[in-house]
């Protein structure tokens, strides 16, 4: 029997399926099919690299709250403190004070306590891509991630992109996977996760960003998630879009795109 005449089956049999058990046809409907492979990755170690606060709770939220439940050690890393936010009535030492420790607060929503701030300029970061390469060299060999996750290599933000170009100057292990995420620009996913059951904890993490919402209302990452469960989850509930893939690859990828 063909993936595709598989995919035909599960699909037929979904109405008759009690709401318990959707989410393990979801996974099985897409191992077959051509769109975005549905499910949790079994990872134990997990690197989230951000640019800004913020960026984790609007890409990866759910992802992460998930992946903490299962026992991985999550560390969250954020490039920047978020200090030049757009709206903020107070100086920018204050400013990235109050976001650095929003982020943190966000992060214990989704059950991440490893939180550390690197504390490049806000807004300069393509120009710290040289100081970035040995730091995250040092971050992967420190805590021997099996999968990077980090905001996809063409998200709309300079700040964003330059976290790939750096990653691409660091030492990194074979076996390494790199899970591209997307908060400003949607990106051709070839991974989805369900999240339904982390929505909770994803809104209560976009929550905590109250500094950042003096520039966008950030709980409109929500509605990406919304939008993302069209494709795998027949527009039932929540998921996250990753494009994902070994590093070499990944990063081969990203200079392509770049160029």
């Amino acid at each position: 029997m063909t993936g595709r005449r598989v995919a035909r089956l599960l699909a037929r049999a979904k109405p008759m399926v009690p709401p318990a058990l959707l989410p393990m046809v979801n996974v099985l409907r897409s191992v077959p099919g051509s769109g975005p492979l549905v499910g949790l990755p079994a990872f134990r170690r997990v690197l989230l690299l951000a640019a800004h606060p913020d960026d984790e709770s609007i890409g990866c939220a759910g992802t992460v709250a998930l992946l903490a439940d299962s026992g991985a050690q999550v560390t969250a890393v954020f490039a920047t403190d978020g200090e030049a936010t757009i709206g903020s009535a107070l100086g920018p030492a204050e400013t990235g004070v109050r976001r650095a420790a929003e982020a943190r607060a966000a992060c214990a929503a989704l059950g991440v306590q490893d939180v550390r701030f690197l504390s490049h300029p806000d807004g300069a970061l393509p120009a710290q891509v040289e100081a970035l390469g040995p730091e995250l060299t040092t971050l992967v060999g420190e805590l021997r991630p099996e999968v990077v996750l980090l905001p996809w290599f063409l998200d709309g933000h300079p700040d964003h992109q330059a976290l790939s170009t750096a990653l691409a100057t660091a030492t990194l292990p074979a076996g390494l996977e790199l899970w591209g995420y997307e908060t400003w620009t949607p990106l051709p996913a070839n991974r989805l996760v369900d999240i339904t059951a982390a929505v909770p904890r994803k809104q209560a993490a976009l929550s905590a960003h109250v500094t950042a919402h003096l520039a966008f209302d950030v709980s409109a990452g929500l509605a990406l998630s919304r939008w993302r469960s069209i494709h795998g989850l027949a527009g039932v509930g929540y998921a996250e879009a990753f494009l994902a893939a070994p590093a070499a690859g990944y990063l081969a990828m990203a200079r392509e795109a770049q160029s």
